[in-house]
């Protein structure tokens, strides 16, 4: 049993069904992604085992499999569900007699990217017993491959650092699924052996974040790999209880959010696919500083985000969660959901085009962004709503139907995020009497709720606890502030952004000067439908903007646009 409890949890599959943009975003994704890979194409490498050229073809069944369980889980749908549980099947028989499931031939084993690899055929099995059901075939076969490792890399072996990448962040990475299979397995040896890399074993990156090190003073700054550490540490406090550990954690994360996380909700730059940390809300608007945003980093700090809310409680955590979906995520997709990018233009400072992702492996027909961009969507959609034991927790508001349970339905309506109008109609099967906590964003300042039309007060960058007996009938309305604020860039010059509650709002070339400052707007102006752009409005000056989700979406050298002006 696992020593300190979560705050929260979530919501049942299928629990939260949205019909705003992210639900909408969630069925393209599932349409025209998920349900058109070849998942044979992707068990292959394991079957032929012929990994030598330094690439990681061993990534991308663990990465596009947990990326469908986790789109299952917020959208359940049979013929996915095929797919996965064929799929499974299919990565299982791979497994050779000493328990291996490895890309890489005997003689590579447990170099370059052959840990990472099998850390994501585990973390992909794992999320398959822990969301769609457990079986004992699959979690014996997790045993089998998790002894396999310990064979060969452990304290009678390799050390994980010289095991893999970056530090070995990239290897150490293999945490949070060791303490999955412990979960399920109960065999102490399990949590012994994450014991171990975290003792010496593994990467400089756990003390390092204990000792409260700057994010891109770690390791060698690799944003994603770390921030998998990072989530395998909160793993093992969930389990243990170390001391120092908690406190630690959430240093990081705010951490990679003052210091990291561009105006986009984004992160990763200094390399030319955005992949460090590199003081980036300081560097967005530098120019010299490679790409901006992998999509990679962005599903990671949303995935750990997720995870650090449900043991925390902490709204300001939801907050970030829903600044990195409606705006770098959903930005991220295109339109009709079969493919991604990997990097959101760069820099924010000048006109620049959204590219799609390419062919990352050439010949191979896949990219690790396209891989965990339908992840950021679905970790997005669970977060929507969840439970605090007998309480529940709204943390999005876009428009929604939650079966809390059996005998309790909550209705969102409004245009959220883009109107900041809401009415919650709280829907028991019999008067019943819990605790309903509402998150109030940090950047509504002047927010107003009313109960059954008697107003509550309210306090930005909080939950607002309502505790009654609900009976059917029972209305919330809740106003959100959706003024325009003028962000100023970090970096000293005059640049400023626009963000319309929740949105940022960006300047795109199908509107007009794309160059032009925004001044000092105090009125947005919703114009009639712009074709390809949900949102579109005119500032007091006369200027056009648009959501940033919508900013360059033909992804054609023709469509520009522009963060900071």
């Amino acid at each position: 049993m696992k020593k300190i409890a979560d705050s929260f949890s979530l919501l049942n599959a299928g629990a939260i069904k949205l019909h705003g943009r992210l639900g909408e975003a969630l069925d393209l994704s599932i349409k025209n992604r998920l349900k058109t890979v070849d998942y044979k194409h992707l068990v292959q490498p394991f079957a032929e085992r012929k990994e030598c050229d330094h690439r990681w073809r061993c990534e991308f069944w663990g990465k596009i499999v947990r990326s469908a369980i986790r789109s299952w889980r917020a959208k359940p749908d049979g013929e996915l569900l095929a797919l996965i549980r064929q799929t499974v099947k299919d990565i299982c028989a791979t497994q050779t007699k000493d328990g291996c499931i490895s890309s890489y031939p005997a003689n590579l084993q447990t170099t370059d990217w052959d840990v990472w690899g099998r850390k994501y055929v585990i973390l992909g099995l794992t999320r398959y017993c822990n969301t769609v059901g457990y079986d004992p075939d699959v979690v014996k076969v997790l045993v089998d491959c998790l002894d396999h490792l310990m064979s060969q890399v452990g304290p009678n072996g390799k050390t994980m650092v010289e095991s893999g990448w970056h530090d070995g962040m990239a290897p150490s990475s293999i945490l949070g699924a060791i303490l999955q299979v412990y979960w399920l397995t109960g065999e102490k040896r399990f949590l012994d052996y994450a014991e171990w890399i975290v003792d010496g074993g593994g990467a400089s990156v756990f003390q390092q974040v204990l000792d409260g090190v700057a994010p891109f003073k770690i390791g060698n700054g690799k944003a994603y790999e770390m921030t998998s550490c990072v989530e395998g540490m909160l793993e093992l406090y969930r389990e243990t209880g170390r001391n120092g550990y908690l406190e630690a954690i959430v240093k990081y994360f705010k951490n990679v959010v003052d210091q990291e996380i561009f105006v986009t909700g984004v992160g990763g730059l200094k390399d030319s696919v955005g992949e460090y940390w590199c003081e980036g809300v300081k560097n967005q608007t530098n120019a010299e500083l490679g790409g901006r945003g992998e999509t990679c980093v962005t599903t990671t700090f949303i995935r750990f985000a997720l995870s650090l809310l449900r043991m925390t409680g902490d709204s300001t955590i939801a907050d970030q969660i829903e600044r990195s979906v409606y705006n770098g995520v959903l930005g991220e997709m295109v339109p009709d959901g079969s493919w991604w990018m990997h990097l959101n233009p760069s820099p924010l400072c000048a006109a620049a085009p959204k590219k799609r992702a390419g062919d990352q492996i050439p010949g191979y027909g896949e990219d690790c962004c396209l891989a965990q961009g339908p992840e950021a969507l679905a970790t997005s959609a669970l977060a929507a709503a969840m439970k605090e034991g007998p309480n529940v927790v709204v943390n999005l508001y876009e428009a929604a139907d939650i079966a809390v349970d059996s005998g309790l339905q909550l209705v969102i309506t409004g245009e959220y995020p883009d109107e900041g109008a809401v009415k919650i109609a709280v829907k028991p099967a019999r008067p019943r009497e819990f605790t309903l906590k509402l998150r109030i964003p940090a950047w509504s300042k002047n927010t107003t709720l009313l109960l059954n039309g008697e107003p509550i007060s309210v306090t930005p960058g909080s939950y607002r606890p309502i505790n009654r007996l609900w009976q059917d009938g029972d209305v919330i309305e809740l106003n959100l502030d959706m003024s325009l604020a003028i962000i100023p860039a970090a970096d000293g010059s005059k640049l400023t952004a626009l963000r319309r509650g929740p949105v940022l709002l960006v300047r795109d070339s199908r509107l007009g000067d794309i160059d032009k400052p925004y001044g000092n707007p105090k009125n947005a102006t919703l114009l009639p439908p712009v074709e390809g752009i949900k949102r579109a409005y005119q500032l007091d000056d006369g200027s056009k903007v648009c959501d940033y989700a919508s900013a360059g979406n033909q992804f054609s050298d023709d469509n520009l646009l522009r963060v900071f002006v």
